[in-house]
């Protein structure tokens, strides 16, 4: 028997057993997956009002110098955080 027969043995007995054990963590993560959906939407929505908090004060301390790459900036991350493929918007 090659070392390579012995690998794929080893793998196939992993797969095996990993099987029962990744349905049970399937059945489990459920639950908490759909708990969390609203829990991250808001937290996304949070962090894009700190981001646009976060801008308007960095602009203010800059008088306006750097006005136009701040924006863009602070609309892109805050469409990020948004998830939603829209830019950010004030």
């Amino acid at each position: 028997m090659s070392l390579k027969d012995s690998a794929r043995r080893l793998a196939e007995k992993a797969r095996e057993k990993a099987g029962p054990i990744a349905e049970k963590a399937r059945e489990k993560a459920g639950p908490i997956a759909e708990k969390a959906g609203p829990w991250a939407e808001r937290a996304g929505g949070m962090a894009a009002r700190g981001v646009d908090m976060a801008a308007t004060r960095i602009d203010r301390v800059t008088h306006g110098r750097y006005h136009d790459r701040i924006e863009t900036v602070s609309h892109r991350v805050e469409g990020l955080l948004r998830r939603d493929g829209r830019e950010g918007q004030k």
